[in-house]
């Protein structure tokens, strides 16, 4: 690669956005990003993910670039999900510091820059919504709270799509599921540092209904379990084995106690039974962990899990 392409490259400011649903029309909101991000004076490179058979944005899209704006279309055939449009788009960005937008505009267009001057001291910013009348949508808190109790109170937006990167967070991580909302979490286990700036929220976008509960449930486990045990999983498999092996244990004992110093008959007593399977529970548990542990080991040879930020001579 040349000097100048090089200089070129670390100068531009990547957009990705990815497209899940259908649109007449996306030349107002295209218009409204750049708009925005020109006042930021960097070269741009839009880079729009359109995830499955979404016939009309694709028009819109192909409209914008025969207009000359600086645009990639890049089109999912089946709709793999937001995670996939966001990994997808991050592939492809060529700028170091790339934006994460949504196909509804979340925060208000002017708040961006602050996001961007944000990034020029951390590896990732994330916007935390702040609505104008101060509280956020139910479901909103209670995501909130969930993550809060799970993580730390260390983010408040999770569910934020507005973020300034640089390519070196998108290289690393891959996404998957429903991960995208959970990318600052896993980037801090990466080793790159994260932050939350606080912009208005644009109160007239249309969001889409958010999943139901017991599917972001669901999300805030597996994103606990991956963040927290996937490097040390018999902890988690361990700790648990061991606690329905002590409870087994104890009963079992206690039952065998009582045959022989009370007389107590355990013909009829089906708690020897259950005592006994949870003895064998919790020895699968803890075998599982063991089994985790080895496939960890084993996989940590060939793949590091730590980031070198700089070596200082």
């Amino acid at each position: 690669m040349s000097t100048q392409n090089l200089m070129s490259t670390e100068n531009l400011l990547s957009v990705v956005v990815p497209i899940r649903r259908d649109h007449d029309s996306l030349d107002r909101l295209h218009t409204t990003y750049r708009a925005a991000l020109a006042a930021d004076g960097r070269p741009l490179q839009f880079v729009y993910v359109v995830d499955g058979p979404l016939q009309a944005s694709l028009d819109s899209l192909r409209r914008l670039k025969q207009a000359g704006e600086p645009i990639e279309i890049i089109h999912h055939a089946h709709s793999f999900g937001e995670a996939a449009a966001l990994t997808t788009g991050l592939r492809h960005a060529r700028g170091e510091i790339v934006m994460t937008l949504t196909e509804e505009a979340e925060v208000k267009p002017g708040e961006l820059g602050k996001l961007l001057a944000a990034a020029r001291e951390h590896d990732l910013v994330v916007a935390r919504r702040m609505p104008p009348d101060g509280r956020a949508p139910g479901k909103q808190r209670k995501f909130e709270l969930a993550t809060s109790l799970l993580f730390g109170g260390r983010f408040h937006d999770l569910r934020s799509g507005v973020r300034v990167m640089r390519r070196a967070v998108g290289e690393e991580i891959t996404l998957y599921g429903h991960q995208h909302h959970f990318l600052p979490l896993i980037a801090e286990t990466h080793g790159f540092t994260v932050s939350e700036v606080e912009v208005d929220a644009d109160r007239s976008a249309r969001r889409p209904p958010a999943g139901p509960n017991l599917a972001l449930v669901l999300d805030l486990l597996t994103a606990f379990f991956l963040i927290r045990f996937i490097r040390k999983p018999f902890r988690f498999f361990g700790g648990f084995g061991f606690a329905v092996l002590a409870i087994g244990g104890l009963a079992t004992l206690y039952l065998v106690f009582a045959r022989l110093f009370w007389g107590e008959a355990l013909v009829d007593r089906p708690a020897l039974i259950l005592s006994s399977l949870m003895i064998v529970l919790g020895i699968q548990i803890i075998s599982v962990g063991l089994i985790g542990e080895i496939i960890t080991f084993s996989f940590t040879k060939e793949h590091k899990d730590y980031k070198v930020e700089r070596i200082v001579d």
